[in-house]
C-alpha cells in the first residue's frame, strides 16, 4: 500500500521500551486495506494487528505489588505467619512464607509458588483442600473469594516486594536514619540550569530537561506536527478529540479547553482512580452506595473551579470539620468527606469491632498513597519491612480514622442485621435523613423481604394443616382462601407486610425529595485511642498508641490531635500544609503522568523506598515549588507543562537516544500513549454524534433483592447514564463492563494511581465484533453522508473525524478503492466499513 506507515508500528505495547521503537516512523490510517476486495473482518484485523501483541505480566509493577499488599499480604500473615514464618515458634514443613524467597523455595514437599503456574503452586493446592492430607491452614478453609484472589496473584507472575535489607532493628526502626530518604527531605528551590543550545527552552522546565539531555550528550528530537499535538493537547485535557476550529496557538488552547466543563470530567477520573471510587460495597456481599455520586460530581466540580489542591485535600480528609460561611458550603465539604467512604465494605463480618477498624485500614491506605505516596497500610501486622513506619504509627493513625463514622448508606448497627443498609446523611440544615428520623429506604427494603418470605411459609403452614395446595401459579382456589380468611397468623402476618410497604412508599418519597441533598459522610464520634494489634490480631494487644502522624515525617512544630476531636482536621491540616515535604510533590509527578505518561518518579503511590527515585529531582521540586506558589492551581500547574517544548515534542525515534536511554527516562522525545478505556468509549461517541455532553440526573439506585449487585437488575439503572459520558455510569465492584475491562479499566478495589496498560488479542476482536462499535460506526457514516457531496469528500471527512488529519494521496486511494469493492452493499454499509475499520487503528487508539 502506497504513502502508508509499517503496520509493525501499531505492535507496540506501553509496557515495552523495545517494542516501542521497531519502526520509528508514525503509522497512519488504513494500512489493512491493501487488498481491494478484502473482506470487513480480514479489513478489521489487520488494522487491530497492533493489539494482538501479548502483554507483559503485572509482575512487580505497582499494580501487581498493590495487589499482593491489598489482597495477599494480609492473608498471609493472619492465616500463615504463627507456623510459617521465621520468629514462628516451630516452623513446619520447612516452609517459610514470610519472604519472596521463601515462598518460592518451599518447604519439604517443594515450592510453594511457581509465577504463572497455578498447578505446581503446591500453596494453591493446599488452601483449595484439593489434596486430604494437604489442606490449609488445617484448621477453616479460606473463603472461595479469597482462594480466588491467590490463584489471580499467581497467574500474574506473584508479584511480591518481600526482599532487600528490612528497615527493622531489633530494638525498633532507626527514624533518625529513615529521614535521610530522598522523599523525606524537605522541597527544595534548585537554580535554573544553564544550558548550552539557549535557543531550545521554552521555559524553566525545558531547561531542567535540556541540562540532563546534554549532560548525556543526547538532544531533544523536533517538534510534533501541529494537527498532532492539537490531538495531543484535546484529549489530555478533555478525553475527546478536538472539534471545530481552534486557534493556530497552543497556549489559547489550552486556556479554551481548561475552561471546558469537559475538563473536569477527564480529570476528575484521573483522581477517581486513585480515589478507589465505586458505587457498591463489593466485599463479597455487594451493596450499592446510592449516594456515591454526589462525591464523584463535587470531585468533578472541584477540578472545573480549579479549587486550591490543598484545600482539596482538607474536605476530603476533615470537610464536616472546617468552618463554614453557608449551608451550600457545608453541604459541599461533607459530600467531598465521601472520599474516605467509597471504599470496599466487608458486610458479612459481624463484629463491629473488627469491622471499624478494617474500614480504619482501607481508609489509612487510601489517605497515605493518595496524598502521601506512602504505603503505610503495611505497618499494619509489623513494623514496616522497608520504609521508617512502624506498627505504632498505623494504630497512631488507626484511632483517627476509628474515631469518625461513616455516613454511607450502610446500617450502623450491623450486629442485628449485617445486610441492611439505611444510615443517610442529609447536608442541609432544614431537614435530616438518619436512624433518628428514617430507618433508611434500604433497610426497610430488606425488612420487607423478609416479611413476604414469612408470609409465604405461614400460608403453606396453613394450607398444609387443611390438606389444601395452591396451584401452580400460586392462585388459591376459594377453599385455600377461606382458610387465610380464617387464619389469624395469616391475617397478622399479612398486616405486618402491608405496614411495611406502606412505610417504604413513604419513606421512598421522602427519599427521592430529599436526594438533590443528600451525600455520603463522615462526622466525629467519641475519640479513642487504638491499642497496637500485634500481628494485626484484635486478640493479641501491645500498647496504647496515642493518636497522631508517622514519626519520620513530623517535626518539633507540626501541630498534635486534638484530644477532644477524633484528630481528621489536624491530619488534613498537616498533609496540606505547604512545608510537608510529599504533598506537592506527589500531586505535580500525577500530573506530569498523566501529561506524559510516566511521573518524573514512576511510582506514583509510592514514594518510599521500594519505589523508584525520581529520574530528574531538580525538576520534580522545581514543580513542586511552582505548584505552592501558584496557590496550589492544578490548571496553571497543567498550563505551564503544556506549554514547554518538552511536551510539544514528536514521538520520532533517534538512534543515539534510544540506545543511552531506551525508557526515554530523559524525555528526549515524546512517548506515545494508548487512550485508555474511558477515552475511547467518550470518543467514539462524540465523534458518531451520540455522547450527551450534559450530567444526568441523580438517579436511584434499584432496590434488589437483599440490595445485593446483580448485574441482570442494573440494565435500567445502566441504561439511564448510558448516552452519557462513562464518568457518569455506574462503577460497580464486581460488575465493570466488558468494553471497559477490555481496555483496562481500573480495578475500584485499589488505589490507582497509573492504570496497567495492555495490548492483548481480545482488544482486537473487540474492535470487530463488538455491537457498540459497529453502531457508532454507522452512526458515524451517517453524519457523514449527511454532508459529503462524493466519495472524496467523504473520505476527507471521515479521517478528520477519526484521525484528526487529511488523508495521504495513498490513502485517500485505497480507501476508495474499498468503498468500491462493497459495491453489492448499500453505500451507508460501505462507509460504515470505512468508519469502523478507522475506529480500529493504532493511530486512533494512541497520542503520538
Amino acid at each position: 500500500m502506497t504513502n502508508l506507515r509499517n503496520h509493525k508500528d501499531a505492535m507496540h505495547t506501553e509496557t515495552s521500551t523495545s517494542s516501542q521503537d521497531v519502526q520509528p516512523e508514525r503509522m497512519r490510517g488504513l494500512h489493512s486495506l491493501v487488498p481491494m476486495r478484502m473482506s470487513l473482518s480480514a479489513a478489521l484485523l489487520l488494522s487491530s494487528f497492533g493489539v494482538c501483541h501479548p502483554s507483559l505480566a503485572a509482575a512487580d509493577t505497582p499494580e501487581g505489588i498493590a495487589f499482593f499488599e491489598k489482597k495477599i499480604r494480609p492473608v498471609l500473615v493472619d492465616k500463615c505467619y504463627s507456623c510459617h514464618a521465621a520468629d514462628a515458634k516451630k516452623i513446619k514443613g520447612g516452609l517459610l512464607l514470610d519472604t519472596r524467597e521463601g515462598i518460592r523455595k518451599g518447604g519439604d514437599t517443594g515450592p510453594a509458588v511457581v509465577p504463572g503456574d497455578e498447578k505446581r503452586s503446591l500453596l494453591l493446592t493446599a488452601i483449595r483442600y484439593a489434596d486430604k492430607d494437604f489442606e490449609m491452614p488445617p484448621k477453616e478453609k479460606l473463603p472461595s473469594a479469597v482462594i480466588e484472589d491467590f490463584a489471580t496473584w499467581i497467574t500474574m507472575g506473584a508479584p511480591d516486594p518481600r526482599e532487600g535489607k528490612s528497615m527493622a532493628k531489633a530494638n525498633g526502626i532507626d527514624i533518625e536514619e529513615g529521614r535521610k530518604h530522598w522523599s523525606f527531605q524537605p522541597i527544595v528551590n534548585p537554580p535554573v540550569p544553564v544550558v548550552k543550545d539557549t535557543s531550545w527552552p521554552h521555559t524553566d522546565i525545558d531547561r531542567f530537561v535540556l541540562a540532563a539531555l546534554e549532560a548525556k550528550g543526547l538532544k531533544p528530537v523536533a517538534d510534533a506536527e501541529p494537527e498532532v499535538l492539537r490531538r495531543r493537547i484535546a484529549f489530555d485535557l478533555t478525553g475527546l478529540p478536538p472539534e471545530g476550529e481552534q486557534s493556530a496557538k497552543v497556549e489559547f488552547q489550552i486556556a479554551s479547553l481548561l475552561a471546558s466543563p469537559r475538563f473536569g470530567e477527564r480529570w476528575a477520573r484521573h483522581w477517581l482512580d486513585v480515589a478507589r471510587y465505586a458505587e457498591s460495597t463489593g466485599g463479597g456481599h455487594n451493596v450499592l452506595f446510592p449516594l456515591a455520586f454526589r462525591y464523584r460530581d463535587w470531585v468533578i466540580d472541584s477540578f472545573n473551579a480549579d479549587k486550591p489542591y490543598d484545600q482539596f485535600i482538607r474536605e476530603q480528609l476533615a470537610g464536616d470539620l472546617l468552618p463554614t460561611k453557608s449551608d451550600a458550603q457545608r453541604n459541599a465539604q461533607l459530600i467531598a468527606t465521601g472520599f474516605l467512604g467509597v471504599g470496599t465494605k466487608d458486610l458479612r463480618e459481624r463484629d463491629t469491632k473488627r469491622f471499624r477498624l478494617t474500614m480504619a485500614d482501607e481508609q489509612i491506605d487510601v489517605t497515605s498513597r493518595a496524598f502521601l505516596g506512602l504505603t503505610v497500610a503495611c505497618a499494619k501486622c509489623h513494623d514496616h519491612k522497608f520504609d521508617p513506619i512502624p506498627t505504632r504509627d498505623y494504630y497512631a493513625l488507626a484511632g483517627i480514622f476509628n474515631s469518625s463514622e461513616p455516613m454511607l448508606g450502610v446500617r450502623r448497627n450491623r450486629e442485628k442485621d449485617p445486610f441492611a443498609s439505611g444510615v443517610l446523611s442529609l447536608a442541609g440544615t432544614a431537614t435530616k435523613l438518619t436512624d433518628d428520623d428514617v430507618t433508611g429506604l434500604l433497610q426497610q427494603r430488606v425488612e420487607l423481604t423478609y416479611a413476604r418470605l414469612k408470609l409465604r411459609d405461614v400460608k403453606y403452614q396453613a394450607l398444609g394443616a387443611t390438606k389444601l395446595k395452591m396451584k401452580k401459579n400460586q392462585k388459591l382456589d376459594p377453599a385455600a382462601e377461606a382458610v387465610f380468611s380464617a387464619s389469624p397468623e395469616v391475617q397478622a402476618q399479612s398486616k405486618i407486610v402491608s405496614d411495611l410497604e406502606a412505610k417504604l412508599a413513604a419513606t421512598t418519597r421522602r427519599y427521592e425529595t430529599a436526594l438533590p441533598e443528600a451525600a455520603m459522610a463522615m462526622r466525629d464520634i467519641r475519640p479513642a485511642d487504638v491499642a497496637v494489634h500485634i500481628r494485626g490480631e484484635d486478640a493479641q494487644l501491645g500498647e496504647i498508641a496515642p493518636r497522631g502522624f508517622p514519626q519520620v515525617l513530623t517535626t518539633a512544630t507540626t501541630k498534635p490531635v486534638n484530644r477532644a476531636q477524633s484528630g481528621r482536621l489536624e491530619l488534613a491540616q498537616w498533609i496540606a500544609s505547604a512545608q510537608h515535604p510529599l504533598t506537592a510533590r506527589v500531586m505535580v509527578n500525577r500530573i506530569w503522568q498523566q501529561l506524559f505518561g510516566t511521573g518524573i518518579v514512576e511510582t506514583p503511590d509510592d514514594f518510599g523506598k521500594t519505589g523508584q527515585p525520581p529520574n530528574n529531582a531538580a525538576l520534580l521540586d522545581h514543580l513542586a515549588q511552582r505548584f505552592i506558589a501558584h496557590g496550589w492551581s492544578v490548571k496553571k500547574m497543567i498550563a505551564e507543562i503544556m506549554q514547554s517544548r518538552v511536551y510539544q515534542l514528536s514521538t520520532a525515534h533517534d538512534a543515539k537516544a534510544f540506545e543511552l536511554d531506551p525508557a526515554n527516562r530523559l524525555h528526549w522525545r515524546m512517548d506515545r500513549r494508548r487512550l485508555d478505556s474511558d477515552a475511547i468509549n467518550d470518543a467514539i461517541r462524540q465523534i458518531g454524534g451520540t455522547l450527551v455532553l450534559t450530567r444526568p440526573a441523580p438517579q436511584i439506585p434499584p432496590l434488589i433483592e437483599d440490595d445485593r449487585v446483580k448485574s441482570m437488575d442494573l440494565k435500567a439503572w445502566r441504561a439511564a447514564t448510558m448516552a452519557h459520558r462513562t464518568i457518569y455510569q455506574p462503577v460497580l465492584r464486581d460488575y465493570i463492563p466488558d468494553d471497559w475491562s477490555v481496555f483496562d479499566f481500573p480495578d475500584p478495589e485499589l488505589v490507582t494511581g497509573k492504570r496497567g496498560i495492555t495490548t492483548v488479542p481480545t482488544q482486537a476482536l473487540y474492535l470487530m465484533n463488538s455491537p457498540f462499535i459497529v453502531e457508532q460506526s454507522k452512526q458515524t457514516a451517517a453524519k457523514l453522508m449527511t454532508r459529503a457531496s462524493g466519495t472524496d469528500t467523504l473520505i476527507r471527512d471521515a479521517y478528520a473525524l477519526i484521525l484528526n488529519r487529511a488523508p495521504t494521496p495513498g490513502e485517500a486511494g485505497d480507501a476508495s478503492a474499498m468503498l468500491t469493492s462493497f459495491a453489492t452493499t448499500t453505500p451507508a454499509a460501505a462507509a460504515a466499513a470505512l468508519c469502523q475499520t478507522l475506529f480500529a487503528t493504532a493511530e486512533f487508539r494512541y497520542l503520538y
